[in-house]
């Protein structure tokens, strides 16, 4: 099975989304504006990327469309996500909480612009 560009990027889109769920599990704040959307972001993209990575395992091809459309709202959830927990925790104190979730931004906006590669790559045939 060769490796391309494209997969080593989705399996780094699934790695990003774990790590953002396991940091968002240790700095759950109990916000309805940011929980919603940050947890149904990490939590439904980590399914999708799971499944993308068994489907690659199983070399079962996704139709390219559907897999930019994926990526594209990906782009949005995710640099969405990673916005709103910055704006929310930019100026809190310094504690260990800020610095979980300035993590867990940052690591959301890398794995929206992955998104946004993995998208152009699909395009081009990558």
């Amino acid at each position: 099975m060769a490796v391309s560009r494209l997969s080593i990027v989705k399996f780094l889109e699934l790695a990003l989304a774990c790590a953002c769920v396991a940091i968002h599990y240790h700095s759950y704040n109990s916000d309805p504006d940011i929980g919603m959307l940050v947890t149904g972001t990490f939590v439904g993209y980590l399914i999708i990327f799971a499944g993308a990575a068994a489907g690659y395992m199983m070399q079962t091809v996704t139709h390219k469309r559907v897999d930019i459309f994926y990526s594209l709202v990906g782009v949005a959830l995710y640099v969405a996500s990673g916005a709103i927990i910055i704006d929310r925790y930019q100026n809190a104190g310094s504690s260990n909480i800020r610095d979980k979730n300035l993590a867990k931004a940052s690591l959301a906006i890398i794995n929206g612009a992955l998104l946004l590669i993995d998208a152009v790559l699909t395009q081009r045939g990558g």
